[in-house]
């Protein structure tokens, strides 16, 4: 390994400042996993810009390690990174690398089926979240009649904000990633009581581990392997159960194909847009 500005692992994705401890324990312990495997002295490590944004951190030539969103990783990121798999989560609806979004209403809403969602307001995270939007559209879909199914639908920007919106009044309903749900009721119980589950979303492959393309096939099963070899052992399992992270799979890009084809089965129906 001759690159000289590799950058330390980020999982940014659930790093909430509850769980941020945890969060930098495992970066730093595959982090050490990895370089040794890669013969990857200290010195060769740069820190990340902190002003940096996601995209920028995701398809950065150096990349070592990752995790992004299963919709990024199929519609802007296609192409772009090199697919490892995906963890595995304790959490409500979650097997193996697969998990799945709640559907969250507030807790003494009257609103007790999909059906009587008709003409609520909705609210999501983000157009590019495989949690808040397209597996929220899929549910929705065959209920749309190929016309909006809400009064409203906003975007808040982050699921957090999705669910504060609903439990103080400002939306009636929401699309929750499963992990981001469990961590709000493990730690965050004063949100999360104010919120019910409703239903859940299908079941996709869960937020992706991903690395540089241009690392080559046998620098991605080293760092494959130290991955698996991390996310299994004791010395990391305090923080990983605080993360709620239980296990690893490596997945192929067409395990992924369900999350393009909910967005086909939405499109073919009429219902493109979350609306």
């Amino acid at each position: 390994m001759t690159q000289r500005s590799f950058r330390p692992v980020r999982l940014p994705m659930y790093d909430w400042p509850e769980v941020a401890s945890e969060t930098q324990e495992l970066e730093v312990a595959l982090t050490d996993e990895i370089c040794s495997a890669l013969a990857i002295a200290p010195s060769a490590l740069e820190p990340w810009d902190p002003e940096i944004s996601l995209y920028d951190l995701w398809t950065y030539p150096a990349l070592l390690l990752a995790q992004t969103c299963g919709y990024p990783l199929t519609h802007k990121l296609a192409g772009k990174v090199y697919l490892l798999g995906a963890p595995h989560y304790r959490a409500t609806g979650c097997k193996g690398a697969k998990y799945c979004s709640q559907i969250v209403v507030a807790a003494n809403s009257p609103f007790r089926s999909l059906t009587d969602l008709k003409g609520a307001r909705a609210v999501y995270n983000g157009p590019d979240s495989q949690s808040g939007m397209n597996a929220f559209r899929d549910t929705i879909a065959p209920m749309s009649d190929g016309g909006g199914f809400f009064e409203s639908v906003v975007e808040s920007g982050g699921h957090l904000a999705s669910m504060d919106a609903v439990a103080k009044g400002r939306a009636d309903v929401a699309a929750i990633d499963g992990v981001c749900w469990a961590l709000a009721e493990q730690e965050k119980p004063g949100l999360a009581n104010q919120l019910r589950a409703l239903a859940q979303t299908a079941q996709v492959p869960g937020l992706p581990f991903i690395t540089s393309k241009h690392l080559g096939a046998e620098t991605h099963a080293e760092i494959s392997a130290a991955v698996s070899r991390v996310l299994s052992n004791p010395q990391t399992e305090k923080s990983r159960k605080r993360l709620r992270i239980c296990g690893f799979s490596k997945l192929s890009l067409a395990d992924y194909q369900v999350i393009l084809d909910m967005e086909a089965d939405a499109r073919a129906r009429n219902y493109s847009v979350l609306a």
